[in-house]
């Protein structure tokens, strides 16, 4: 506002100068035409003598008398003798010629112009008066003062209009709502601008609301992962890591990230894979890391044929590597196993087939072939049935089965062997029923007191004992035999682990009852607990869970 009403001034000033300036220049010529009749009607009336008094009232204007050759006679400011001769002014050349003349000279040193009219007499003489004018420039040099304080005042005004005038204009703008912007009401100026900030508002909104959505279905999935999962940007600094990435280090989220990774954790297969995915390249190898095996998994993020990021993905795989171990341990021990008596039968059978043995030795070697024989065949039939029970579900729809009528009834059966070992058979407690599947509870159950009969005394006892209570139905099956040491008992569950590791004779078996047990207590989902102290006997429970805890 000020610079425009500056330019306003300026102009205005320009323009009436300009317009102005000649007229006033005509009033001054006419003025000083008046004038100059007037001195010369008193001139011829008086003579030269009335000349000075006529100088001296009118001290504004030069008055000058000049001869008809030219000659300065007289002049009011300055000595006429020492005065050039002025027959070729322009103004007296007119005014010998016409009887009248004039003509402006310019001083631009003192920024003023002069103004002369001449007049000629009846004796020929011409008689000439002048008077100087500013110029333009000169002009505005003395209205420059106040031109300035005019300035000065109108840019106080200014200021103080503009700022009350901005403060109404503006106030209305700072009240808009911009979280509604087209429910606001304010200059129409503005609805095109607010209505495509509510149109930008909408956009974010949609953007923000699907980019949560994305980011809350992105956190539900990777938290929830068992599998380590941890995002980094180019340089490795963490940009991303689930639950079970900061399980696996031992760390916190909130620490973590933005951090480098190899600064967190110094494992070089760690090291390895990002400097594979930083090349591009695909990374997968095992890492150990608390105990554990993970299978390390490096995938790089590319943009443009650049490497923007570093995806490791640590699935555990310590089961799949211990089921591994188990498979070899296996066939490693089902191959010794099978051997054994295979190695025996076709012993027995090159004798006989030979001749070598007499023939009151061929029963005895057919009784050992078919001994061997039930022994792999009792071995296949309890690998079966792991087989079976690994498939993880009962073979039938689970029925109540009676488990103190089951145990009585599998105790009749080791009667007799229970005799020729010098031990006694008992069955205590109530009846209960449990969920489960019988002929695999009986198997159970004949299992724990196979073992039982086989590990213990002469004089010794095996009591099964049923038990219900609020938790569930109790089974337990405890001898007073030669007991478990305490560094094998965790491991009497194993398929073919026997605590007799020389194989021998002196107590047939496989090596799989326990194992059978276990598994098949899973399925019913009870809770195996062994209990056992070397020379004083053990105690295997199964707590089956009640019909309504299903």
């Amino acid at each position: 506002m000020g610079a425009i009403v500056l330019i306003a001034i300026l102009l205005f000033g320009a323009m009436t100068m300009g317009m102005l300036y000649p007229f006033f220049t005509e009033q001054i010529e006419g003025a000083l035409d008046d004038e100059l009749r007037t001195i010369a009607a008193a001139l011829e009336q008086s003579g030269e003598e009335i000349l000075p008094s006529l100088g001296e009232a009118n001290a504004d204007s030069r008055l000058t008398w000049i001869s008809e050759d030219g000659e300065v006679l007289f002049d009011s400011r300055s000595d006429a003798q020492s005065m050039e001769n002025h027959l070729h002014r322009p103004e007296v050349e007119q005014a010998l010629q016409k009887g009248v003349g004039g003509s402006i000279r310019r001083s631009d040193t003192l920024g003023v112009r002069t103004i002369y009219r001449a007049l000629r007499m009846g004796d020929g003489s011409v008689l000439r008066i002048s008077e100087d004018q500013s110029s333009i420039a000169g002009l505005l040099l003395r209205l420059l003062p106040f031109f300035a304080v005019m300035l000065c005042l109108t840019f106080f005004l200014i200021a103080l209009v503009s700022k009350r005038v901005t403060q109404r204009i503006v106030q209305p703008i700072n009240a808009l709502d911009l979280n509604a912007p087209a429910d606001n009401v304010t200059y129409p100026e503005l609805t095109p601008l607010l209505k495509r900030m509510a149109e930008q508002m909408r956009s974010i909104d949609r953007y923000i609301a699907e980019l949560t959505a994305q980011k809350t279905e992105f956190a539900a999935i990777t938290q929830n992962m068992r599998e380590a999962l941890l995002l980094l940007n180019a340089r490795g600094e963490i940009v991303f890591l689930n639950h079970s990435a900061t399980e696996m280090f031992g760390l916190e989220r909130e620490k973590c990230e933005g951090q480098y990774l190899l600064a967190l954790s110094r494992n070089m297969r760690l090291s390895e894979a990002l400097e594979a995915a930083k090349r591009g390249e695909s990374f997968s190898e095992v890492m150990e890391r608390n105990g554990r095996q993970y299978q390390l998994i490096a995938s790089p993020v590319q943009k443009d044929g650049e490497v923007t990021g570093v995806v490791l993905l640590l699935p555990d795989i310590s089961a799949r590597v211990a089921a591994e171990k188990s498979r070899r341990e296996f066939t490693a021990n089902v191959s010794h196993e099978l051997k054994t008596p295979l190695t025996i039968i076709l012993g027995y059978a090159e004798i006989m087939e030979n001749g070598i043995a007499g023939e009151d030795k061929l029963r005895e070697f057919a009784g050992r072939v078919h001994q061997e024989a039930e022994r792999m065949l009792a071995m296949i039939e309890d690998i079966l049935k792991l087989s079976r029970l690994d498939e993880g579900r009962l073979p039938d729809i689970p029925r109540p089965v009676a488990l103190k009528a089951l145990c009585e009834r599998v105790a009749r059966r080791f009667e007799e062997p229970a005799k020729a070992a010098d031990l006694t058979i008992r069955v205590e407690g109530e009846e209960a029923e449990v969920q489960g599947q019988e002929t695999m509870l009986e198997e159970v159950v004949t299992n724990l007191v196979d073992n039982a009969v086989k590990y213990n005394r002469p004089g010794g006892s095996v009591e099964i004992t049923i038990a219900r209570s609020t938790d569930g139905v109790r089974l337990c099956v405890r001898d007073s035999g030669v007991g478990i040491p305490k560094e094998y008992q965790q491991r009497v569950f194993e398929r073919f682990f026997r605590v007799d590791q020389s194989h021998s004779d002196s107590v047939k078996g496989t090596g799989l009852g326990l194992s059978i047990v276990k598994h098949a207590a899973a399925l019913h989902r009870a809770e195996v607990t062994l209990e056992s102290q070397v020379g004083k006997g053990t105690a295997i429970s199964l707590r089956f869970p009640l019909p309504d805890q299903l």
